[in-house]
C-alpha cells in the first residue's frame, strides 16, 4: 500500500528510501529505480541538502568495492497517530518512515467528543516532549475517529461509543494545539489499512476487518482500495438487518453487536450463578465454563457477527475477514462464528484473528501520517 512515486528522480528515490527498514546503498537504489547511477548520485545529493537523506557507514560483508549506505534520517520529520476509541486514547510517534519510536496509551476519562479530544492532544503533547523526537518538527497528524467521517475530513457522525451524539469536529482542535497538517480517518477502515501494511493482509487484495468492541464496524478493501461510499458510511454493518429491523438510524444507540449491548443484556438476563458479568472477558470465561446466560448470550453474538460476515462476503467475496476488537479476538467467537457463516454463503472465506490486535487502527493512522507525509514531502522535491 505504497502512494505511487512522482515523475521526478528525486521524487522516485525518496520514495524507495521512505519504504526502507534498513539503510540501502546507491547501486540498490539505481536498480530499484531503474535509474542511472549519476542520477542517483545527483539525487542522493538534493535530498541530503533538504535533510532527508544522509550516509550512515559502509556495507560490510560483500565482494568488491564497500559501498555508502543512506537512509532517510530521523531528524527529518516526525509522525504523530491518534486512536480515539471509547475505552482508550492510543497515541504513537514515528520517524518519516512509520518506524516507531514512542507509543503511550491511557483509559478514555470522559465520554464526548471535545473532552477525548482534550485528552487525546494532551497524551500527545506530553509523549512528543517525552520522546528523543522533542526537537525534531512534527510533521503530519493522522487520527483514527469511531464514527463517520464526512467528505469534508474534518466532522464525525454517529460516534455514539464515546458518547459524541452530534456531529463534531474532530480535525479543527489538533490542528489548532499543533499547527501542523492533521488527516483523520474512521478506526476500522485504518485498521484495515494496518493489516494489509504490517498485519495480517499483506498478501490480500479484497478482504474486510471486523471489529467488534464497545461497537461494531466493518473496513472494506476492495482490489486493495479502501471502500468509502457515497457518504462515507461503507462498512457501518451495524444497520445491516437482522439488527435494522430493531434498531432506528438513532446516533444515540449503540451497536448491537457491539460490547456496550452485549453488557447490558447480560444484566437484564436471569440465571446468573452470582452477578451478572460487567466485561466482555468474564462472559465468554464463563460461556466456556457452561454457565447457561453466559452461553445463550455468546451464541446470540456468534450468529449476530456469522452474519455481518455473510453479509460483507455477498457483496464484495473476500479473500479473508479479519475479526479483532475486545469482543472480536476472542478465540471462541472466531472459531463459531466463520463455522455458522459458512452454512450461509457459497464461497466461504478464511475468517481469521487480526495480526495487529487492538493497534490495528493506529498502526493504520501511522500509514496514513506516512503517506500524506509523502505526498507534501515529493511535492517539495518535485
Amino acid at each position: 500500500m505504497t502512494a505511487p512515486a512522482h515523475g521526478s528522480s528525486t521524487d522516485q528515490v525518496l520514495g524507495l528510501l521512505l519504504d526502507q527498514e534498513e539503510p540501502v546503498t546507491r547501486p540498490f537504489l539505481a536498480s530499484a529505480c531503474g535509474l542511472s547511477r549519476p542520477t542517483i548520485f545527483t539525487a542522493i545529493q538534493q535530498l541530503e541538502k533538504r535533510g532527508l537523506a544522509h550516509a550512515v557507514g559502509q556495507q560490510s560483508g560483500a565482494p568488491g568495492r564497500s559501498a555508502t549506505l543512506y537512509e532517510v534520517p530521523e531528524e527529518a520529520g516526525a509522525l504523530a497517530a491518534v486512536d480515539i476509541g471509547g475505552s482508550n486514547v492510543r497515541v504513537v510517534l514515528t520517524d518519516l518512515r512509520g518506524t516507531l519510536v514512542a507509543e503511550q496509551h491511557q483509559p478514555t476519562a470522559r465520554p464526548g467528543g471535545p473532552a477525548i479530544v482534550g485528552q487525546a492532544t494532551e497524551l500527545l503533547r506530553s509523549t512528543l516532549l517525552a520522546s528523543r523526537l522533542a526537537a525534531v518538527p512534527l510533521h503530519t497528524i493522522a487520527v483514527s475517529v469511531p464514527g463517520v467521517l464526512s467528505h469534508d475530513g474534518r466532522t464525525v457522525s454517529y460516534a455514539s461509543n464515546i458518547d459524541q451524539f452530534e456531529p463534531f469536529d474532530f480535525h479543527t482542535p489538533f490542528a489548532d494545539a499543533f499547527h501542523v497538517p492533521v488527516v483523520l480517518d474512521n478506526n476500522v477502515n485504518l485498521a484495515a489499512m494496518g493489516e494489509r501494511w504490517r498485519g495480517v493482509a499483506r498478501e490480500l487484495s479484497t478482504f474486510a476487518v471486523v471489529a467488534v468492541g464497545a461497537g461494531i464496524g466493518a473496513g472494506i478493501v476492495h482490489e486493495g482500495r479502501v471502500m468509502r461510499g457515497a457518504h462515507g458510511a461503507a462498512g457501518e454493518v451495524a444497520f445491516l438487518p437482522p439488527f435494522g429491523k430493531r434498531r432506528k438510524v438513532d446516533a444515540r444507540a449503540h451497536d448491537e453487536a457491539g460490547g456496550l449491548s452485549l453488557l447490558h443484556d447480560a444484566r437484564s438476563r436471569p440465571g446468573w450463578a452470582g452477578e451478572p458479568p460487567t466485561t466482555v472477558e468474564d462472559l465468554f470465561r464463563r460461556a466456556a465454563a457452561g454457565e447457561k446466560p453466559a452461553v445463550a448470550l455468546v451464541e446470540e453474538e456468534c450468529a449476530r457477527i456469522a452474519s455481518v460476515v455473510a453479509s460483507i462476503c455477498a457483496v464484495i467475496d473476500p479473500e479473508a475477514v479479519v475479526l479483532t476488537g475486545g469482543v472480536g479476538d476472542n478465540d471462541r467467537l472466531i472459531a463459531r462464528a466463520a463455522h455458522l457463516a459458512e452454512a450461509m454463503i457459497p464461497f466461504p472465506p478464511s475468517v481469521i484473528r487480526s495480526g495487529l490486535g487492538d493497534r490495528a487502527s493506529v498502526i493504520g493512522a501511522v500509514y496514513l501520517a506516512a503517506q500524506s507525509a509523502r505526498l507534501a514531502l515529493m511535492e517539495v522535491t518535485g
